[in-house]
């Protein structure tokens, strides 16, 4: 079902946008493993560039959707909407920056008994980008299906908020200097950014459906 005028144009552009961001994160994903489990800064320090290149690329996009909204491809409340949904999705590949650049400019320790939390953040991080792809997809080709998703995201963004406390508590139970302690934990509240920035997203599309179901 259509709901806005030139609704594929702008539909391929937003998927096309997105595209970047996943592989933005893609690469960012590598980065950190790189440097979680095998301590190769050098290589996480590779990936961590073709992670700022396809954010870049992202931004190329960002920029066509915006030229299209601004040249009257959609009615004034759903250029709106539309121009909101691409500003969430920037953020995710904007947090998985952030994350490498704490990371990698400090050259943070990692504890051994917090790589599987962090481990786990990153996983089921992954698995919430996956379905952010599935939600904007059907955002343009069955709206009221991508819900099943935006529920998912919430769910499983949930989840990583119960993995960072339980990574935290790990953290702070183990007999470290009290700087050390704070500087990983502030590597992991930058990691679960990405997911907040998901929950975020999903939410601003399930305000979209809802408005246009009333």
């Amino acid at each position: 079902m259509a709901f806005w005028k030139n609704q594929k144009k702008i539909g391929t552009l937003v998927l096309e946008h997105f595209k970047c961001v996943e592989e933005s994160l893609s690469c960012f994903q590598g980065s950190l493993t790189a440097y979680i489990d095998d301590g190769d800064t050098e290589e996480a320090d590779r990936l961590a560039l073709r992670t700022h290149r396809a954010e870049a690329r992202a931004d190329d996009v960002r920029r066509k959707v915006e030229t299209a909204l601004l040249g009257g491809a959609l009615l004034a409340p759903a250029r709106r909407d539309i121009l909101e949904v691409i500003e969430e999705v920037d953020k995710l590949a904007n947090a998985g920056e952030a994350v490498l650049d704490y990371l990698l400019l400090q050259r943070v320790r990692i504890p051994a008994e917090v790589k599987p939390g962090l481990r786990e953040i990153a996983e089921k991080t992954a698995e919430i980008v996956v379905e952010v792809g599935q939600a904007l997809h059907l955002l343009f080709h069955d709206m009221p299906r991508a819900l099943e998703h935006t529920a998912a995201i919430e769910m499983k963004e949930g989840e990583v908020d119960q993995l960072e406390r339980a990574t935290i508590k790990q953290l702070f139970k183990m007999d470290l200097a009290l700087a050390e302690k704070i500087q990983v934990r502030g590597l992991v509240e930058v990691l679960v950014e990405i997911s907040d920035r998901a929950e975020d997203l999903s939410d601003r599309i399930d305000m979209m459906i809802v408005q246009r179901r009333f």
